[in-house]
């Protein structure tokens, strides 16, 4: 695993207080929750990658998704907090493993991922691994991140002549023109707002959930920072989240 991976998942380890602050990646699993209810209802064997603390988990038993599911993640302390939330539950199993390099055998009805395959190093070669693992007409949904993430971040950062080491996510037209083998492809987007009290608020926010590993670039120093925070506070203190809807469907034929 690089050692970029490796900060990743040292980070959303580390992120104890992950649902207190999680609003906006509860409220994205639980659209593809809702989604995926209409499109995969009567799924048997589900996989879930990047389960998290277990909020995709949930909502997906929520909509009625009895079958056997088996919940995975890169880090081990979010295993571990998702098998607390889900104790007792029936024909559930939660452990450790890299959705880049899944060592599974294939027949899934449904494999689900909300807001975990923008940490994926290699975004297409994934999905096609991970397709190659449904059953014939299964679906991948994979909720994501897309370019107008971040905006409000980026822009503050601009106005002050600096770029935003925040990750650099995939315009919606290079999502749609992924070609996975032997699927289809529907691509489809919405944005969600989140508020803040002020542009340290934010920052406290991507730390408690894990989410503060530099897509690229090096931290500001302290007088940059504040510059930017001031900009960002004048402009709202609000960010918002541009959430990919990917849904991945195997032909019949397998």
């Amino acid at each position: 695993m690089r050692s970029w991976k490796q900060a990743v998942a040292r980070a959303f380890d580390g992120a104890e207080d992950y649902d207190g602050a999680a609003r906006i990646q509860a409220e994205a699993a639980a659209r593809l929750a809702g989604r995926i209810a209409g499109e995969a209802r009567a799924a048997r064997r589900i996989l879930e990658v990047g389960c998290g603390t277990g909020l995709l988990t949930t909502a997906l038993r929520e909509h009625g998704h009895g079958g056997t599911l088996l919940a995975t993640d890169i880090a081990p302390g979010m295993v571990r907090r998702c098998r607390a939330r889900l104790a007792g539950a029936a024909n559930l199993r939660v452990l450790v493993m890299d959705a880049e390099r899944p060592c599974l055998a294939p027949g899934f009805d449904l494999i689900a991922s909300s807001l975990a395959a923008q940490w994926f190093e290699d975004l297409p070669g994934t999905l096609a691994s991970l397709a190659a693992l449904l059953a014939p007409g299964g679906l991948l949904a994979v909720a994501t991140l897309s370019s107008g993430s971040f905006t409000e971040w980026r822009a503050a950062h601009a106005a002050c002549g600096l770029e935003a080491a925040t990750p650099r996510y995939p315009a919606l037209a290079d999502l749609a023109a992924l070609a996975v083998p032997g699927c289809t492809l529907c691509v489809s987007a919405e944005a969600l707002l989140e508020p803040h009290a002020d542009g340290r608020a934010f920052l406290r926010s991507l730390r408690a959930i894990g989410a503060d590993t530099p897509g690229g670039g090096m931290p500001l120093r302290p007088g940059a920072l504040r510059r930017v925070l001031r900009v960002f506070e004048a402009g709202g203190a609000q960010v918002t989240y541009e959430v990919a809807t990917l849904l991945i469907r195997r032909s019949q034929q397998g």
